[in-house]
């Protein structure tokens, strides 16, 4: 009885060793795989089958994966917020790309252009190559103005279509979760560990957290549920669907609501927030005060044309500039076909005359924006600075959000990640194990040929 006793508990440390092994073996396999949390093995002491008092050997309790569940949560909180600040970060430079373009092409240079060329028109009111110029510089002005809106509406398109394209994958990783919910739940309830299964799990999670803020609560049964403002979008085994409704009073964009019922989803974060945020918010402003400033100059520029008298020296109230916004502006087609129309003069009959042209020059250092306190340059310098400002703010909060995310992903590493140096000192310790407990069932071996000699 005392030797099948000894025999079985070497056995079970045998098999005990073996599985702690296993383990290592993994752990080791999967160092550089990404989300991958060390295992470790946890063993207890087998019960006793025996009346004197001796132990039944070793039993492998369980496999245990090495994680913190708070840096999980935390990580995916910060993850929002760093998917917010850099779709912002990146769209807000393409903002000032596109304002703050300085030289030939660029709209600061466009304006100088125009208005000096009034001045150059003042200069010889009757030269037609001048007045040439004239037009020239207006066109330039207004294609610039209408090329600066269209790029700034094809980065709220850019921005409405990975919207859509983020809703989509939204949707597939809140799938993802739900089965792997499932296959958590059978696995547990077989009884086997589900911690590589787990690592995927959680890695969908944090790529969903980085498109939209999340909520997460574990239940004691292994399953992740899912939160989106307030609302569930895994709950256990079932995933519930997001969507976009076009919104034909703004420029048909989608706008993120529950597939279910049509409910706008409340997205606060995550790339999805940076980016209805830059879509409805950010680039209007700058389209809106492009608008002011390209009403405000064909405003004047117009009233102070139509006052003025063209080459002829009769014609007069002529209209320079049509549209009033920066994607609709352009020199009137009649200017455009006869330079002669160009109203220099402030008297009838008075070719020689360019003081209406030096009038409308002059227009550029009038204080006629912000309420009477800004000229047309400081206006827009003022729109390329704060976009400049902005830019630099929010990259300094992605970049900061960035060094966040590395710090909880070093205390991450050191509790799930894998050190081979400290699985080769565990490969040694279950080596030994295993060699000790094989030394023991030699022992025994040992001893039972002793006693068949002696039968």
């Amino acid at each position: 009885m005392g030797i099948s006793i000894g025999l079985n508990s070497a056995m079970r440390a045998l098999l005990a060793q073996q599985q702690a092994m296993d383990a290592v073996a993994h752990n080791i396999a999967n160092a550089n795989t990404p989300g991958y949390s060390r295992q470790r093995v946890v063993f207890a002491q087998a019960p006793s089958g025996s009346s004197n008092g001796v132990g039944g050997g070793v039993d492998v309790k369980s496999i245990e994966r090495q994680h913190d569940r708070f840096i999980d949560i935390q990580a995916r909180t910060e993850n929002g917020t760093a998917g917010d600040y850099h779709a912002r970060a990146t769209s807000l430079s393409f903002v000032e790309a596109t304002l703050g373009q300085s030289g030939p092409g660029g709209l600061r240079d466009a304006m100088d252009q125009f208005f000096n060329s009034w001045r150059d028109l003042a200069n010889a009111p009757e030269q037609s190559a001048v007045r040439t110029g004239v037009v020239a510089a207006a066109e330039a002005f207004s294609l610039t103005a209408n090329q600066v809106v269209r790029s700034l509406t094809d980065l709220r398109a850019d921005a409405d279509s990975r919207i859509s394209t983020d809703i989509a994958e939204v949707n597939s990783l809140a799938d993802r979760v739900a089965s792997l919910n499932g296959q958590i739940l059978e696995a547990r309830a077989a009884g086997n560990p589900a911690s590589d299964i787990s690592d995927e799990r959680d890695l969908a999670l944090n790529r969903l957290s980085q498109l939209v803020d999340v909520y997460t609560v574990e239940s004691d049964s292994g399953s992740m549920d899912v939160f989106v403002g307030g609302r569930s979008l895994v709950l256990n085994k079932s995933a519930h669907h997001l969507d976009v409704v076009r919104d034909p009073l703004n420029n048909n964009y989608g706008d993120p609501v529950w597939e279910a019922d049509a409910t706008p989803v409340a997205i606060r974060s995550g790339e999805i927030g940076g980016l209805l945020h830059q879509r409805d918010t950010d680039i209007p402003a700058r389209i809106a005060d492009l608008d002011a400033l390209v009403a405000r100059i064909a405003t004047d520029v117009n009233a102070a044309h139509a006052a003025g008298y063209a080459l002829d020296g009769v014609t007069t109230g002529t209209v320079f500039f049509t549209g009033t916004t920066a994607a609709t502006i352009n020199v009137d087609t009649a200017i455009v076909a006869d330079p002669s129309l160009l109203a220099a003069a402030t008297a009838a009959g008075s070719a020689g005359d360019g003081r209406n042209a030096l009038a409308i020059a002059a227009l550029q250092q009038a204080p006629s924006m912000s309420g009477g306190t800004e000229d047309y340059s400081t206006f827009l310098n003022g729109i390329i600075t704060s976009v400049a400002v902005a830019t630099r703010s929010t990259q300094g909060l992605a970049d900061s959000q960035e060094m966040r995310l590395n710090h909880l992903d070093s205390l991450r590493q050191s509790i799930s990640g894998v050190n081979l140096d400290e699985e080769m000192v565990s490969m040694v310790q279950y080596q030994r194990g295993y060699e000790a407990a094989a030394r023991v069932i030699r022992a025994i071996d040992d001893m039972l040929d002793s006693l068949l000699r002696f039968a």
